[in-house]
């Protein structure tokens, strides 16, 4: 058992058994919640559901109160009154490297702040955590099975982000990093397209001012 203490009030009622089942609902676990109130807890054995909620648990039980309050809170640039975020970028560079970039974004516009560059296998540990599912959900995706599709995405994605909230024990020297993301090509039609900056992880509470993907200035 650990306490976690933050300013607010932590309504999170879910428990998580063996990373097989989730119990959740508005069930305080008290005694006057079993015998007195009127409660409900939901029992769910559904592998998206339980995977989003011990994903849930574990940023939780990785993040400070400082970092709560910061992605509750987030700094706003003077000029456009928008939030600051700080977005890691990674690439390949060359045949032996990776490329960090940590890009500041406002309503201003964006520019990069950091700069490094680490070995290859952490942009290639990302692609194995993308890769290692693709073979299953395509083959999942065409025999119609909805289930198994459905349960290997979850899978994946719970992969995904374990890999990539990493970040919250190397920020570069930041306070905060917001964001994970990398550069892709978008198709406009058969013809063209340009690369952007596409978000494939996103810290918790940043939803509402963390886009889904950014141009690149």
């Amino acid at each position: 058992m650990r306490s976690v203490s933050f300013a607010g009030i932590m309504y999170h009622k879910f428990c998580i058994i063996d990373e097989r089942v989730c119990l959740f609902g508005s069930f305080n676990w008290t005694q006057s919640a079993n015998i007195r109130n009127i409660e409900d807890l939901n029992i769910c054995d559904e592998v998206s559901l339980v995977k989003n909620y011990l994903l849930e648990f574990k940023a939780l039980w990785d993040l400070s109160k400082t970092d709560i309050r910061l992605l509750r809170n987030p700094q706003h640039c003077e000029i456009c009154k928008q939030p600051i975020i700080n977005i890691l970028f990674m690439e390949q560079e060359g045949y032996n490297e990776t490329k960090i970039d940590v890009m500041q974004q406002c309503g201003c516009g964006q520019r990069t702040v950091y700069t490094d560059f680490y070995d290859i296998s952490v942009y290639n540990n990302y692609l194995v955590a993308v890769e290692t599912f693709d073979d299953d959900i395509a083959m999942a995706q065409q025999s119609g099975d909805e289930i198994l599709y459905y349960q290997l995405m979850a899978q994946q994605d719970f992969v995904i982000a374990n890999y990539l909230s990493l970040v919250r024990q190397n920020r570069m020297g930041f306070p905060i990093i917001h964001a994970v993301g990398v550069k892709a090509w978008e198709w406009y039609d058969k013809h063209d397209g340009e690369y952007v900056y596409k978000i494939i992880w996103k810290e918790r509470g940043t939803e509402q001012y963390v886009e889904n993907e950014y141009s690149i200035e």
